[in-house]
């Protein structure tokens, strides 16, 4: 999977990015006139999208993801002292701008939502929708600001256990302790790569990024959801531990209220990380959505014989597939590669 890099007004930044088209999991640029999914992926977990790509569904379109700064194989020379979903979407709009990538339809979940939404605001034209998963675009909730706050002085802490106890605290956030077979995998290799880049070495940049990031948000003014000029459609998971449904619900209000397209839906007994174990529900959502956006004569037939680009990645961490929605409810475990080393 291949890199580019790019300068922002806060650094230079080698993105490691993906592009997956009808006939390549991994390809080097986009079919021209086919149109454009933009994935911005969760806390720790760039891979998460594994679902989306491997689904024929959507692999009619140009699917496009990144490693967030600090996140997976993105390298990049710091994370800014103030670095927020402005300036993540500076990085982001930048990524655009260096892949030739046209307008985009923006596929978002957790930390990407406040990106993809930020660019939708500053840089309308360059969002054709909004597909938005398990949003953070209102300010932190006191009791989930407590709990961030509590893991991360647990990260920091040089406890002998501290980095598992933490793991199996972010695994609950993500989702809510039913860790299937497929989310297992994800979660291995994601920690593989995590645990090295956010060591004892890099606190600053760890403190920075995963949670001065979440507890320092600020909501969207009215006047800013105003720019949005796009239809938005919220999802939520109805089992999430983390956000209620009323979390969603006054983020729809509030688009409404500012003139917004929006809509929004709760998936029955979805975690927070709801595109891994209720991929089905949500690949036709994200479809439909996209479909209703556009002139379907635009769009390709679905391919056949596909594959995800992390498909032998993640056979490697323990990916079953005839395993995929089977929760391992009863086995609940968090192993890492490597854990003793970092």
């Amino acid at each position: 999977m291949p890199f580019v890099k790019v300068s922002t007004s806060t650094g230079k930044i080698n993105f490691h990015y993906t592009i997956s088209t009808p006939t390549c999991a991994s390809a080097e640029s986009i079919v021209r006139g086919l149109p454009v999914l933009l994935f911005f992926h969760a806390m720790a977990f760039h891979t998460i999208f594994h679902a989306q790509f491997n689904d024929p569904l959507l692999r009619k379109f140009n699917l496009v993801t990144f490693d967030l700064r600090f996140h997976g194989e993105t390298t990049c020379d710091t994370v800014p002292p103030k670095y927020s979903a402005e300036e993540a979407a500076e990085d982001a709009l930048a990524l655009m701008h260096a892949l030739d990538l046209p307008p985009c339809h923006f596929i978002a979940m957790d930390i990407g939502s406040m990106i993809a939404t930020q660019i939708a605001v500053s840089t309308p034209e360059k969002a054709l929708s909004l597909f938005l998963m398990s949003h953070l675009c209102l300010e932190e909730l006191p009791e989930v600001h407590r709990a961030r706050t509590e893991l991360y002085d647990l990260w920091i802490s040089d406890l002998p256990d501290a980095y598992t106890d933490v793991a199996v605290g972010y695994t609950q956030y993500a989702f809510s302790s039913n860790l299937s077979n497929l989310g297992q995998a994800l979660f291995a290799y994601c920690a593989s790569i995590d645990f090295k880049i956010w060591d004892s070495d890099h606190r600053a940049e760890y403190r920075l990024a995963t949670y001065d990031f979440f507890i320092q948000r600020k909501q969207f003014s009215q006047e800013a959801l105003s720019r949005i000029a796009c239809p938005v459609k919220l999802i939520q998971g109805g089992n999430s531990l983390v956000y209620p449904e009323s979390y969603t619900e006054e983020q729809a209000q509030k688009l409404e209220q500012a003139g917004v397209n929006v809509s929004w839906l709760t998936i029955p007994h979805a975690p927070h990380y709801l595109c891994v174990d209720h991929a089905p529900e949500i690949n036709q959502g994200i479809h439909d959505f996209i479909l209703c956006t556009m002139d379907s004569a635009s769009t390709s037939s679905a391919p056949e014989n596909i594959v995800s680009p992390w498909d032998k990645i993640l056979r490697e961490y323990g990916w079953a597939p005839e395993r995929q929605n089977i929760l391992d409810d009863d086995d609940f475990t968090v192993s890492f590669p490597s854990i003793t080393s970092v």
